[in-house]
C-alpha cells in the first residue's frame, strides 16, 4: 500500500526562439539584409537602454517609494552583474522573502530527490509514530491531491485527515494487534520549542503562527465550521475531529450582514471558546493554531485505534534517553517529495512549511534535533559559501525560516544574488524556479503583473508582508532567453504604504522586462566587423 503526493508544476512555459547569426555577405538576400538590419538596431538599442536601466529605476524609486522608511532595490543580469543598486547593501527586514533563503538552502542541503517519510512502527505491543519533519502530513490542501490504494485494492484520490489516520489503523489491525500497551510519538527530528520567542505574542493563536513539531499533522491547527443558531452560532464540524475536544459556546445574536465569529484557545488544554455570531453557515473555516500539537496528534491517533477495537493504555512523547525507534512498518509510509513542500511553501507562503524546512536542514547538517539555532546557522553557512566572494554578506542575519520574525535581516543585493545563483545552477535552477508563484497565474501574485505580455515575459517571485514591511524578490524571464533577478524591499513606511510599495515593485519589474526585451536573443552571434562598426571591442 503506497501513499504519495504529486506536485503539479504550473510554471509558465516560454517559447524557444533558437539562435541566428549576423554576418556580412555580398550575396545576401533581401530577407537576410532586413534581418541583419533589425539585429543591428537591436544591438544598438541594448547598449543605450542597458545604460539607462539604473537611472530609470532610480527615477521610479524617487517618485514612487512609500513615504518615510527605506527602499532597497537590486537588479542583476544573468551574468550576476548588479545592474541596479539602490540601498542594495542595507540590512532590511525581508518578511516572507526570507523563505527564498530557506527553501533554496533546503534544496541544496537535502537535494532535489529528497523525500519526507512519516512512519508507524510496531515493536511488540508498542506502536511508535516516527516523524521526519514533513509539514505536509495531512495538509488539507495536499490531501485533496493524495493518491492511495484502499483496503480493497482500489486506487483513490482525496482524503480527510481522519481517513488518512485510518490507513494506519487498518495496518495495525492487519498486523494482528488487539491491544496497544504504549503509543509513542517520536518527534525527535526537531527540538520541542514550537514557537519562536520573537513571533508576535498577540498572534500565536493564528494559523500562520502554528507550532513547529517533528510530526506536523493538519498544519498543527484545528479548523472550525459554524452555523447560525438561536443563541448566535454553534460549531457544525471540526477537523481533525476528536471527542476529547471541549467547546465552550459564548456566542450571541448579532446584527449586520457580515459574520463576526472568533475562537479563543485555552493555553493548557484542548478547550476552545467560540464567541461572536454568524448569520449564515461558514463556507470557509475559522482556523486556530494548536497549543500542544504533538500531544493532540497522539490523542487523535489513540482515539482512532480505540474506536477500531485496539485500546491504547499509555500515551507519551519519546524522550532523549529512548533508543532510535525500530520495529516493523505497519500501514503505509507517508511520503512527500521535497518539490511539493517547496512549492507549497513559496507559492502559498506557508510559514509552517518554511520553519520545518529550516529545522530539517539543521538536522541534516548537525544530526541533532533541528532547531532555529542550527537551522538558521545551516542556511547562513550555505548562503555565505555560495555568495561570499560576490556580494557584501554582512547584512545577513537569519532568525527563523518564514520571515515572521521582525528580527530577520538581509539585503536586496543578497536576495538578488541568491536567486541568481540558484537560477544559474544547471541541476537545481529550474526546479527552484518551479517553486515560485507566477505573476498573473498563481499564488500570492495571481492578481499582479496581468498587464505584462505573457507571450513575452514571465515573473517568478516571492512576496513578503509584515507590519511596516513589503518585499518582492524573484526573476523576470524574457522570451528571447534572457532573465534578470531582482529584489525590491520597503521597510518602515507609514500606514497605507503597502499600495505604493507594490506599485513600485511592479514598475521596477516592468522596467527590467523592457530592458531584457532589447537584448539580442540568446545564441545570436555578431561578427567582429559588425561589432567594431557598433563601437564594440
Amino acid at each position: 500500500m503506497k501513499v504519495f503526493l504529486e506536485n503539479f508544476n504550473r510554471s509558465a512555459k516560454l517559447e524557444n526562439h533558437g539562435s541566428f547569426v549576423i554576418h556580412e555577405s555580398r550575396n545576401a538576400s533581401c530577407a537576410m539584409i532586413r534581418r541583419v538590419g533589425a539585429c543591428l538596431t537591436l544591438f544598438a538599442a541594448t547598449t543605450l537602454f542597458g545604460a539607462d536601466l539604473s537611472s530609470t529605476v532610480k527615477a521610479l524609486a524617487n517618485t514612487s517609494s512609500p513615504k518615510k522608511g527605506t527602499t532597497a532595490i537590486s537588479v542583476r543580469g544573468e551574468d550576476a552583474v548588479e545592474l541596479v543598486r539602490i540601498n542594495s547593501d542595507t540590512a532590511m527586514a525581508p518578511a516572507s522573502n526570507e523563505k527564498l533563503l530557506t527553501t533554496g538552502a533546503a534544496l541544496r542541503l537535502l537535494g532535489g530527490d529528497f523525500v519526507f517519510q512519516t512512519r508507524l512502527l510496531r515493536n511488540g505491543n508498542r506502536l511508535i509514530a516516527v516523524g521526519d519533519g514533513d509539514p505536509s502530513f495531512a495538509d488539507p490542501e495536499l490531501l485533496s491531491q493524495m493518491l492511495y490504494t484502499d483496503k480493497d485494492g482500489q486506487q483513490r484520490k482525496g482524503m480527510t485527515p481522519e481517513s488518512l489516520l485510518d490507513l494506519w489503523v487498518q495496518g495495525v489491525k492487519e498486523s494482528g494487534m488487539t491491544e496497544c500497551a504504549e503509543l509513542v510519538i517520536d518527534d525527535r527530528v526537531f527540538d520541542r520549542n514550537g514557537v519562536h520567542p520573537s513571533w508576535p505574542a498577540d498572534q500565536l493563536n493564528e494559523h500562520y503562527c502554528a507550532p513547529v513539531c517533528g510530526i506536523t499533522f493538519h498544519l498543527n491547527r484545528l479548523d472550525f465550521w459554524a452555523i447560525p443558531s438561536s443563541r448566535g452560532a454553534e460549531i457544525s464540524k471540526i477537523r481533525p475531529s476528536g471527542d476529547f475536544v471541549s467547546i465552550v459556546n459564548q456566542t450571541a445574536k448579532g446584527k449586520g450582514k457580515d459574520d463576526g465569529l472568533w475562537i479563543q484557545r485555552d493555553s493548557a488544554s484542548n478547550s476552545f471558546t467560540i464567541r461572536g455570531f454568524c448569520n449564515k453557515p461558514l463556507e470557509e473555516p475559522v482556523s486556530v493554531a494548536l497549543t500542544d500539537a504533538s500531544n493532540y496528534f497522539a490523542q487523535l491517533l489513540a482515539e482512532r485505534l480505540t474506536k477500531a477495537g485496539i485500546p491504547v493504555k499509555l500515551l507519551r512523547l519519546a524522550s532523549a534517553s529512548d533508543p532510535i525507534s525500530t520495529g516493523d512498518i505497519v500501514g503505509p509510509v507517508i511520503r512527500t517529495p521535497i518539490a511539493a513542500v517547496l512549492r507549497r511553501c513559496n507559492v502559498d507562503s506557508q510559514n509552517l512549511y518554511a520553519e520545518c524546512l529550516l529545522k530539517r536542514a539543521g538536522f541534516a547538517v548537525t544530526k541533532t534535533p533541528g532547531s532555529w539555532l542550527n537551522g538558521s546557522d545551516a542556511v547562513e553557512k550555505i548562503v555565505r559559501a555560495r555568495l561570499g566572494d560576490k556580494v557584501n554578506i554582512e547584512p545577513l542575519d537569519c532568525v527563523d525560516g518564514s520571515g515572521l520574525s521582525k528580527e530577520n535581516r538581509v539585503s536586496a543585493s543578497i536576495l538578488s544574488a541568491w536567486v541568481n545563483d540558484l537560477m544559474s545552477d544547471k541541476n537545481l535552477g529550474e526546479e527552484f524556479i518551479a517553486t515560485l508563484a507566477v505573476g498573473g497565474e498563481s499564488g500570492t501574485v495571481k492578481k499582479r503583473f496581468r498587464d505584462l505580455d505573457d507571450r513575452k515575459f514571465s515573473v517568478h517571485c516571492k512576496t513578503g508582508y509584515i507590519n511596516g514591511v513589503c518585499a518582492l524578490s524573484g526573476v523576470v524571464k524574457c522570451v528571447n532567453g534572457h532573465y534578470a533577478t531582482f529584489s525590491v524591499i520597503c521597510n518602515g513606511f507609514e500606514a497605507g504604504g503597502v499600495t505604493k510599495a507594490k506599485q513600485l515593485q511592479e514598475s521596477v519589474v516592468k522596467a527590467t522586462a523592457q530592458y531584457l526585451e532589447t537584448l539580442a536573443p540568446v545564441g545570436a552571434v555578431v561578427s567582429p566587423k559588425v561589432r567594431e562598426s557598433l563601437g564594440g571591442g
